[in-house]
């Protein structure tokens, strides 16, 4: 048979295929991981959101409501038939207190009209704990003594969502309209209150014309009852360096700090019951109204983290930790009222696993 290879060939290709299965094995023992994926589950704290204003700005609807009147808390102002501006049989007032008076007689009425404040806050609603995941990617970049400083790419997501059916007392705006009587009149002549003048008819008379306007902010003036319900998906991207330490042979602590973008899907439900105190009655009216909204948005600020990782084998370790993060708020129009969803304070604590290549 013919002798293909010779065995001095023999020899130099087992001798070459030994060597390089040597050189190849040292290559890994001396190769350093560059790169490392972590992945872990978080929990996030510290989500909260406010409402400020009312779904929709209710505006009095009064019993004493007449068509083509002014209307307030406390009785209506309005023309009569004949539509002169100066003269009216066309009012009503319900208080004695409204009568203003000099030397014994009636010159004028006061007139109160209360409306909920456009801009009152609710009670902020506080998010519980929501357990999300992360996932980074890690580039080692250089070494200064034992100390490792590297590019770290990470994003989060987490669910939130917060409900509040609570109640509480909000301000109003009260607004008082002074109306002048044509000439006095002897309070001992003067309609009682109760009284109620008709469009068409005979009876005393008042100028329809507003002689003086003032207003003042009325603290708890409202009773506000209803729900709150705020659900929001939280994207986070981050991006920063990381310098990491030995603390031993297996233990290691890193921290890090960088950019943060916050990337949220937003959904609103809210719906009010409000209950109006006047300057002379406990719920003289009430009003019921809601809005909804459901929106993207986005908002960048910073984070700042540390963790604390042990090193199971070569490629793979478990680490914990912890990053505070503030991508500040988001606030958005529903209804005639403003929603804002605060992350500026956020944290969030992580357990995870990490691999190098």
């Amino acid at each position: 048979m013919k002798e293909i290879l010779t065995t001095t060939q023999c020899r130099a290709i087992l001798f070459s295929v030994a060597s390089l299965t040597a050189w190849s094995a040292l290559a890994e023992d001396s190769a350093v991981d560059n790169w490392q994926v972590r992945f872990s589950a978080n929990t996030l704290f510290n989500v909260s959101a406010g409402f400020q204003g009312h779904p929709k700005n209710m505006s009095l609807s009064s019993p004493n409501d007449q068509p083509g009147a002014a209307n307030y808390d406390n009785g209506y102002v309005g023309l009569d038939i004949s539509g002169d501006p100066h003269l009216s049989t066309y009012w009503g007032y319900t208080q004695s207190s409204q009568q203003i008076t000099s030397g014994g007689n009636v010159t004028g009425l006061r007139y109160d009209r209360t409306a909920p404040l456009a801009n009152s806050s609710s009670p902020n609603l506080d998010s519980d704990p929501s357990v999300g995941g992360d996932i980074d990617l890690r580039r080692e970049l250089t070494t200064f003594g034992k100390v490792r400083f590297g590019l770290d790419l990470g994003v989060a997501y987490n669910h939130v969502h917060m409900i509040d059916s609570s109640s509480y007392w909000a301000g109003a705006q009260r607004t008082s309209d002074i109306y002048n009587l044509p000439s006095p009149v002897n309070s001992a002549l003067f309609p009682p209150p109760g009284y109620q003048g008709p469009y068409n008819g005979a009876g005393p008379v008042i100028d329809p014309t507003v002689a003086g306007q003032s207003s003042a902010a009325v603290p708890n003036a409202v009773f506000v009852s209803g729900r709150r319900d705020v659900e929001a998906n939280i994207f986070g991207f981050r991006l920063g360096p990381y310098l990491e330490l030995p603390l031993s042979e297996r233990f290691s602590a890193d921290v890090s700090a960088g950019l943060l973008v916050a990337l949220v899907q937003n959904k609103v439900n809210w719906s009010e019951s409000l209950s109006v105190n006047t300057a002379t009655a406990n719920g003289y009216w009430s009003g019921q109204s809601s809005a909804s909204a459901n929106f993207w948005d986005v908002s960048a600020g910073f984070y700042a983290g540390a963790n604390l990782s042990y090193q199971l084998s070569r490629h793979w370790s478990v680490f914990t930790g912890a990053r505070f993060q503030d991508a500040g708020a988001l606030s958005h129009s529903v209804g005639d009222g403003r929603v804002q969803l605060d992350l500026g304070k956020t944290v969030s604590v992580n357990l995870g696993i990490g691999c190098s290549f």
